[in-house]
């Protein structure tokens, strides 16, 4: 075409820089005779330039036209999973196809496109499709065959329906300093599960996201969710459809900014000075719902099995310490203060209930004393913080009672509760321990045998007898 176009002349004049203007054959001759060469080959390529840069700007602007008709295709994209899945322009999508409720266009940008590779972007994603209209109530469809295999997850899910709810109220209860009654919570969300079973709803339970947002827009009392309950029937009887191109982020936003004023790093920190694992609990707790979400309850399960594991730990191993006199007359651990002990007597104090989890560590505490004092001559046991005793703890105790007195040592016991009395009674170790080794307070248990413990003894000073044996001294200091 070009070439025919220059033999006819018919070529458009040049547009890089006279196109105002036809060509003077004569004069870009004799521009170029002393070049050698021939006027009309140089005619033929000027027009042809001319020609060239015609063509381009109309290859460009055929570009620009498709680039542009590219941009406004929209897709819906069928999620992987269905047979139909792919993308498809939102009015060829088929038939009863579920899609993610998102809008999908090519990215095309001003490079060239390789029409292997493609890409799509999808933009924010949209709330969608919310069905309008109310559950008809209906009764619950029973099937006995299923109930077995359903117990099992209706106890978990009910777990974690009320730890999330409790969770929920204790942190909402921080900011407004109400009380809360676990009982009333449980009755309140059972209730409100047996009556959503009559509409086929999901199990229900508190939302840390919506009691947020509550809180934030000043609720302080029930009428509240009562008045966001009537305004959601309200919208599910006639606006759903105006929130179907709500986005998501939207939401998120209205969330987030509810949200972050509940978010309280100094009870990281008190957590932490109060106890180091409760603080570590907290915090591994906080980044595991982060992690899951919007799966709150798995978090919420991650710091639950993580307290429970602390409680187990300390109830296998609680604080077994030997007691001696503290600068201000008080008796204290002798290890955390380094305190001077008495040679002969020991005050061992076992804080905890005694039961088949640490019934063991006492042994096995009371036989490193054993091995470690030579000279021991009595053990008295600072009962005060038994508050129950099972089985296995009271042969544990028995166990332990024969043991010590094997070994040449007697044993006694002090504050024993009134419980723990009880349990011995019906055992009848009470007699094989002896009544009379049975005290009610620290101070009568040391008064009745320190002068036996230290006969014959080489301890020219006792540190127990200056704290707990005043009128004792004086009465010692009388007689002699």
């Amino acid at each position: 075409v070009i070439t025919t176009s220059i033999s006819e002349g018919t070529g458009e004049f040049c547009q890089r820089c006279h196109g105002e203007r036809p060509i003077d054959h004569f004069t870009l001759g004799t521009a170029f005779d002393d070049a050698g060469a021939s006027s009309e080959h140089l005619l033929a390529l000027h027009q042809l330039a001319g020609l060239l840069d015609g063509h381009a700007v109309e290859v460009k602007e055929q570009v620009a036209t498709v680039r542009s008709a590219l941009r406004a295709l929209v897709f819906a994209r069928v999620p992987d999973g269905d047979p139909r899945a792919g993308f498809y322009e939102v009015d060829l999508v088929p038939e009863g196809a579920p899609t993610d409720h998102r809008r999908w266009r090519l990215k095309v940008g001003n490079k060239p496109l390789d029409p292997d590779q493609l890409l799509m972007m999808g933009g924010g994603a949209v709330v969608g499709t919310i069905p309008s209209g109310l559950p008809n109530p209906s009764l619950p469809h029973i099937d006995m065959r299923v109930i077995p295999r359903l117990i099992v997850p209706a106890v978990i899910i009910s777990l974690l329906g009320f730890m999330e709810a409790i969770s929920i109220a204790k942190a909402m209860a921080a900011k407004t300093g109400q009380r809360i009654n676990p009982n009333q919570e449980l009755i309140g969300q059972g209730i409100a599960n047996i009556c959503g079973s009559f509409g086929q709803s999901y199990p229900t339970s508190g939302s840390f996201s919506r009691s947020a947002v509550n809180l934030q827009a000043g609720a302080l009392t029930g009428m509240s969710s009562v008045i966001t309950s009537l305004t959601v029937v309200i919208v599910l009887l006639f606006f759903t459809p105006l929130l179907y191109h709500l986005p998501q982020a939207v939401l998120a936003a209205v969330i987030m900014m509810a949200v972050i004023g509940l978010v309280n790093i100094s009870g990281f920190v008190h957590a932490w000075h109060a106890q180091w694992y409760d603080g570590a609990i907290s915090i591994v707790t906080f980044f595991s719902t982060l992690a899951f979400a919007p799966h709150l309850d798995r978090g919420i399960m991650v710091g639950v099995l993580l307290s429970l594991g602390v409680f187990l730990y300390k109830s296998m191993r609680p604080a077994v310490m030997s007691l001696s006199r503290y600068g201000d007359d008080t008796l204290r651990s002798a290890l955390i203060h380094g305190l001077e002990e008495c040679i002969y007597i020991d005050l061992v104090r076992f804080d905890g209930p005694l039961f088949f989890a640490n019934a063991t560590y006492l042994e096995d505490q009371i036989n490193e004393r054993l091995l470690a004092k030579h000279d021991l001559r009595h053990i008295i046991i600072v009962s005060n913080a038994i508050s129950d005793i099972d089985a296995s703890g009271e042969e544990a105790l028995s166990l332990l009672v024969d043991r010590v007195r094997s070994s040449g040592v007697e044993i006694s016991f002090s504050g024993v509760n009134e419980s723990v009395v009880q349990v011995l009674e019906r055992t009848h170790l009470i007699e094989r321990i002896g009544r009379n080794r049975i005290f009610p307070t620290i101070e009568r248990a040391v008064r009745a045998v320190h002068r036996d413990a230290h006969v014959n003894g080489r301890e020219t000073s006792c540190p127990l007898s200056s704290v707990l044996l005043p009128s004792w001294n004086s009465t010692q200091q009388g007689e002699s």
